[in-house]
């Protein structure tokens, strides 16, 4: 048995002062014990009642501790002790002496107020620990009244004792009481503890607390560990010294107002430098705890290591930029690639629109047919690659504008028509009698959808008819959801095959493309426009019997249109034309064979063609001639056309001259984007020569009569 054992085992969880003061008041007591009853009797008292005293309090401290599982030990070694001093004053009082006597009483009192409250002990242990002392003091009062006494006085006194003894007793309970509620209470507080540091440890790297007045830092275990510190408490320049010189002041700002009372609480995102020598981000939550004196409030808070969360987070920021990076150079490359691809098909298709429109064979005709075919395909599959990245890269806009939509619905039957009928085909189109004159939607993006789903029902049919059925819902918010049905007598589709429709790149199966071609991108653009314009498109389908597309999208109730004004007066007074014949056009544009198209296109209407090769030229022509309209490329030599639209516009004699962009760019806001500089309109390459003539009557406000002989001539 060694020392170390003594000391862990036996001296630590006994309690030392009862220890001490037990054998001092045993050692004093001893020279007046010894005269009374002498030196056996001494020794024997003094001996058993500090070995039975040490052992109690050992074995007690020992079962609070949980070092031992039975109290019953304790109990037996406290009653042994208790029992000597009991002994001991009834010997005493036995002498007859009158100070023996006081000495007896003053004794067993003691004894029963130190078992009462000196220490926390069971009810049962308190019960037979001070029914010994009581008992000796009941007895040695009940013995005096009735020897003294005459006999009536001697009942009073007696009741008078038993009082005392009831009044020790309820003392004692109450005591038993007050200590199991104190031990209670003990255990729930060690319990909170427990609890309290298993959460930290679960949600955080640590606790601290930090002391108002004066300022004192008491980091926990683990967070004093993460630090390289003790964790106990000392100046607050222990923390201080250990945060970032970026935010020492940030950290020292928030105590300032803590202690100034402005904020009981803090949160915030701190580096502190660690034990391994390196910053690290930390994130540091903490509250004031009142109390009754101000000067004793305290803070205490929690801290969690944030440097998985950095790392994730910077991880995520390069995988972000990265992302955008790519999007970025993705977008850029398609925007070139299209620049470059919409060049040379604008001479392709141009030329051959050119020939159209001479004097042909008819197998010539169909030659050239089969190439406007050939391009107009091309630059479908061109702008449906073109709308899907822009969809992909959240670039897209609905733009809603008041517009008759039956209106629209039928010029895009109209569009169709001539298509439908080579087929045998009857397009219809059905609508209910109270749906909205007059929708805001944007019309660029419903005809887009409406149109590839009427082209797709009228190329997978045959035979029979193709049916578009218009109706709406008024919404709780006064909205509209428009509903589009485009149904078909085709030939339908599987249940696994309408599973994959909405696929990029996906047809029904490689038989359907190559029967009837297509990318395979036009549903799926469709249907992410719809969801865009707050709807959606589904269908369902029956092999052999057609399919039925519902197209839906949400549109606010538009206005009715105002009457369009008359001419102005400066406008009336000049002569009215009634064609682009005699009108003098500026074409501006570097690359011969675009201009040679564009003068194919105009020589049937009679138009005065000068040209340009760049901005800079067109500028010197401006200065030299009048012109009626202004053809301008965008990307240019030595001057491009952004910087010459700007230059005409800050010119007031220029400011109304219509200019009309010819340009191959055509992604999502380049219209816009040109119209803002100072375009009056915009056209993309490769031209059409309809729009071209339509967009130019449009400029200069030509009738709607002479618009369809000009489409007709050309």
């Amino acid at each position: 048995m060694s020392l170390e054992w003594l000391g862990r085992e036996v001296w630590s969880p006994a309690d030392k002062s009862g220890i001490a003061i037990v054998s001092i008041l045993a050692l004093f007591t001893a020279p007046y014990v010894n005269h009374f009853l002498g030196w056996q009797f001494t020794a024997t008292f003094v001996v058993t009642a500090i070995l039975a005293n040490a052992a109690a309090l050992v074995l007690a401290g020992r079962a609070v501790a949980r070092l031992d599982r039975l109290a019953l030990p304790g109990t037996i070694a406290s009653v042994v002790s208790y029992t000597a001093w009991a002994v001991c004053a009834l010997s005493l009082y036995g002498t007859g002496n009158l100070g023996a006597a006081i000495i007896a009483v003053a004794t067993s009192t003691t004894s029963a107020l130190y078992a009462v409250f000196n220490r926390p002990m069971s009810i049962w242990t308190l019960v037979l620990t001070v029914s010994v002392p009581v008992l000796a003091l009941l007895y040695m009062m009940l013995h005096t009244v009735w020897t003294q006494l005459p006999g009536n006085v001697a009942i009073a006194a007696s009741v008078t004792s038993l009082g005392t003894v009831v009044c020790i007793a309820q003392a004692a309970w109450s005591s038993a009481q007050t200590n199991r509620q104190l031990n209670c209470a003990i255990e729930a507080s060690h319990s909170a503890r427990k609890k309290l540091e298993f959460v930290v440890a679960s949600t955080g790297d640590g606790y601290f607390e930090i002391g108002l007045d004066p300022l004192t830092f008491h980091p926990d275990e683990t967070f004093a560990v993460l630090l390289g510190v003790e964790p106990v408490e000392a100046p607050l320049w222990t923390l201080t010294e250990r945060t970032h010189p970026d935010d020492v002041l940030l950290g020292s700002d928030r105590i300032r107002q803590v202690r100034a009372g402005n904020i009981d609480a803090t949160d915030q995102e701190i580096r502190l430098l660690t034990a391994s020598g390196e910053y690290v981000w930390f994130h540091m939550r903490s509250r004031v705890l009142h109390a009754n004196d101000p000067s004793k409030r305290r803070v205490i808070g929690m801290i969690v290591n944030l440097s998985r969360w950095k790392a994730l987070e910077g991880e995520l920021r390069a995988a972000k930029e990265s992302a955008e990076a790519h999007s970025t150079a993705k977008s850029q490359f398609l925007a070139n690639m299209s620049h470059e691809i919409r060049t040379p098909l604008n001479g392709v298709l141009g030329m051959a629109q050119a020939l159209d429109a001479g004097e042909l064979s008819p197998p010539q005709k169909e030659k050239v047919g089969v190439i406007l075919d050939s391009g107009k395909s091309l630059m479908a599959l061109l702008n449906d690659v073109l709308d899907l990245t822009k969809i992909e890269a959240g670039k897209m806009q609905i733009s809603a504008v008041p517009g008759d939509f039956l209106h629209t619905m039928k010029r895009t039957r109209q569009l169709f028509q001539s298509t439908a009928e080579e087929k045998g085909l009857d397009l219809l189109v059905r609508y209910d009698s109270n749906f909205p004159q007059r929708l805001s939607y944007d019309p660029t993006r419903v005809r887009q959808c409406v149109s590839n789903l009427v082209s797709n029902a009228i190329k997978f049919t045959a035979k029979g008819r193709v049916e578009i059925s218009l109706s709406s819902r008024r919404g709780d918010k006064g909205d509209h959801m428009v509903i589009v049905e485009i149904s078909d007598t085709g030939i339908g589709m599987s249940e696994q095959t309408v599973g994959k429709l909405f696929s990029v790149f996906t047809q029904a199966d490689g038989a359907t493309t190559r029967k009837f071609g297509g990318s395979g991108l036009g549903l799926a653009i469709s249907r992410q426009l719809a969801r865009m314009m707050g709807g959606d498109i589904t269908v369902t389908s029956e092999p052999g019997k057609g399919s039925t597309f519902s197209f839906t999208f949400r549109a606010q109730e538009a206005a009715a249109a105002l009457q369009s004004p008359g001419p102005s007066l400066s406008q009336a007074s000049e002569p009215a034309r009634k064609s682009l014949r005699g009108m003098r056009v500026l074409l501006t544009d570097d690359n011969a064979i675009n201009r040679q198209v564009i003068r194919l296109f105009l020589a049937p209407q009679g138009c005065d063609i000068v040209e340009a090769t760049n901005g800079k030229e067109a500028l010197d022509l401006l200065v030299q001639h009048t012109f009626d309209i202004v053809l301008l490329d965008v990307h240019m030599p030595v001057m491009d056309g952004k910087e010459a639209i700007q230059r005409m516009r800050a010119e007031p004699r220029w400011r109304n001259l219509p200019v009309i962009a010819l340009t191959a760019d055509a992604m999502s806001g380049d219209r816009e984007k040109y119209i803002a500089l100072g375009m009056t309109d915009y056209v993309s390459k490769p031209v059409d020569q309809r729009e071209l003539i339509a967009k130019m009557h449009q400029v200069k406000g030509l009738a709607t009569g002479d618009l369809r002989l000009a489409s007709r001539t050309a």
